[in-house]
């Protein structure tokens, strides 16, 4: 594609390096805030990435186009391909209707994109040096150094190059002889009648498996951990339902395995195939514990899927390397995805989730908010630009109302669930005097740079932090989410196990406490969970929390049972028989909440 804009070799305020999703969506923002900026991008494409991966072209970000209410940010919360703009066409939802697209569609989308909203890149520019400025010119801290020997200056680095290499164990000795995600062939014919391991845990070696699981004769994955499923934990790098069909596979005894053990060793036999070892831990073996060391019989294909690095330390001059962690996949970063040791230096995209593991930083659908997020950030640090702020009247039913609003139709705190949280600062003010005042609303922000830089405990008397919240680790007994089957106690509220709004009060700058509103089938709570549930049950909850300690309605108290009244809530249950109390489980050996899962005892 042909570059945009002056994209010439010289000083800019912001520097991307690449132009995947993540460096589109900050261009995107860089260009509307009228900043001097420039991408630059080794391929002639962007979103280049997607030309090879997912490797067997079907993507597992959803592409959900039909849902029940028209607001677009509610719609958003379903959409986990597109990237934030104005112009409502460019929209991955109209680029397929696959739920689980094709890798091909993001290619052509982001091409669309960069085109249309004429973003600025430099394409055919690869990077081969980022270093310390050394120079005298005002405002200048990084020199990008291009493979031709052009030179970019910047104020600021953006980070955007993805996954930049596929991570293989550098302890397996033999590892030359394994194939790889991203070089072994494709094809599932070749596979036929042969005998295959694949080492990994994650969604490229279930993915990998699922290719072969219908012609392969055998299909082992050993990784080096138990699994973590994505509906257990909730985040979305795990492994996924839609790569589980080996699982379903193993547990219906088709010839399919996975075990958590440690490859040690790969080597290849005269006749063509791959004798391997193994490292387990048997801390359960009743006669001897330790180390056993496990030798399967040969296999024909050993195929190594253990994920992405991202970062690649190569690009960077001495001076200039930024710290990592889990022994180099991920930059160290900053509440604010800063380099800890390189300032003005930020990493943006799949690399975020680096400081967030729970929720969908690595992912379109999540780092789109988070680039979002710093944009406005760095606007507020290097070009004196507030942080965005809506105010509101300080009333209750103003604060109740937008604070109802921004749980039920916010797609940014649902996707990035218990990370990017909303702010809402409420000055002192005298009895009386509240109308000289108002409520300030700051959306987005991530939750531990809030607590960790206290800006807003410092500035207002009281502040109240909105936030979207699993619950099932508050199960004392925990349980899998899928046995939360029954009805949460809906006029208690306080053991919710799935995503439900909670809003936190701050008093200068301490916790006082918090308030829990009620989950939703349809994760909306400006209506009604049920038909006869009291309409304004949500709102009127949040009214008596926020009149407890603002008293701007002194000894008002609003109706907040579920439904209506003790005596309509007592309706709705049919008490247990004297023959079924006889079935009811103890529940002696919980103290705190019940899990959804008890039921009666069988007769």
């Amino acid at each position: 594609m042909a570059s945009c804009g002056d994209t010439s070799p010289g000083t800019y305020q912001y520097v991307i390096v690449g132009a995947g999703p993540a460096g589109l969506q900050m261009g995107y923002f860089l260009k509307r805030a009228g900043r001097n900026y420039v991408i630059l991008e080794a391929s002639d494409v962007p979103g280049s990435f997607f030309l090879t991966n997912p490797v067997h072209r079907t993507l597992i970000s959803i592409n959900k186009r039909f849902n029940p209410f028209p607001e677009f940010e509610y719609n958003m919360r379903h959409d986990w391909n597109s990237l934030l703009s104005h112009d409502l066409e460019l929209l991955f939802t109209k680029y397929s209707e696959e739920l689980f697209p094709s890798a091909d569609d993001l290619v052509r989308y982001a091409k669309d994109f960069a085109t249309k909203l004429e973003i600025n890149i430099k394409y055919n520019t690869r990077v081969k040096e980022i270093s310390k400025y050394k120079g005298d010119e005002a405002n200048v801290n990084f020199t990008i150094t291009t493979t031709e020997g052009a030179v970019y200056k910047s104020q600021v680095l953006l980070v955007a190059t993805g996954a930049v290499s596929e991570r293989i164990p550098e302890e397996i000795k033999g590892k030359e002889y394994m194939e790889t995600y991203g070089t072994h062939d494709v094809n599932p014919k070749k596979y036929e009648g042969k005998n295959v391991l694949i080492i990994g845990n994650g969604n490229s070696a279930f993915e990998t498996a699922n290719n072969l699981a219908g012609h392969a004769s055998v299909v082992h994955i050993f990784g080096d951990r138990k699994l973590k499923y994505a509906w257990e934990t909730h985040f979305v790098g795990d492994l996924r339902a839609v790569n589980n069909t080996i699982l379903d596979m193993y547990q219906l005894k088709s010839l399919a395995v996975y075990a958590a053990m440690h490859l040690q060793s790969v080597e290849k036999t005269p006749d063509g195939k791959y004798n391997v070892v193994f490292r387990d831990n048997v801390i359960h073996w009743e006669q001897k514990q330790g180390y056993f060391f496990l030798r399967p019989a040969p296999y024909d294909h050993v195929i190594c899927c253990t994920g992405f690095n991202y970062v690649d330390l190569s690009m960077f001059a001495e001076d200039c390397k930024p710290e990592t962690r889990a022994e180099g996949k991920f930059p160290k970063l900053s509440n604010t995805w800063e380099s800890t040791n390189i300032p003005n230096m930020y990493f943006i995209g799949t690399s975020m989730q680096s400081i967030d593991r729970k929720a969908a930083s690595g992912f379109i659908h999540g780092f789109r908010y988070n680039i979002r997020t710093l944009s406005n950030l760095l606007n507020e640090k290097y070009n004196d630009v507030p942080y965005p702020m809506v105010p509101v009247d300080m009333t209750l039913d103003a604060i109740a109302e937008r604070i109802i609003a921004r749980a039920s139709i916010g797609d940014s705190i649902y996707q990035m669930n218990d990370f990017l949280i909303h702010v809402i600062g409420i000055p002192d003010f005298e009895p009386g005097k509240e109308g000289d005042v108002k409520a300030h609303f700051y959306e987005d922000l991530p939750k531990p740079y809030v607590l960790e830089s206290r800006r807003f405990f410092k500035k207002y008397k009281h502040v109240l932090l909105l936030r979207l919240v699993y619950g099932f680790e508050e199960f004392e007994q925990l349980s899998p989410a899928m046995d939360y089957v029954h009805a949460p106690d809906f006029e208690n509220g306080k053991c919710q196990a799935f995503l439900h709004p909670r809003v936190a009060h701050y008093k200068d700058g301490e916790f006082q406490r918090q308030i829990l509103l009620q989950e939703s089938f349809v994760l909306r709570y400006d209506i009604p969970a049920v038909s006869d549930q009291n309409p304004m049950m949500q709102q009127n909850k949040l009214k008596n929390f926020l009149n407890g300690f603002l008293n701007l309605e002194p000894g008002a108290h609003f109706n907040d049972s579920f439904f209506g009244s003790k005596e309509a809530f007592e309706e709705k249950v049919l008490p247990f028989t004297e023959e079924d109390k006889k079935r009811v489980p103890s529940l002696s050996e919980f103290s705190s909440c019940l899990p959804y899962s008890i039921d009666l005892v069988p007769r």
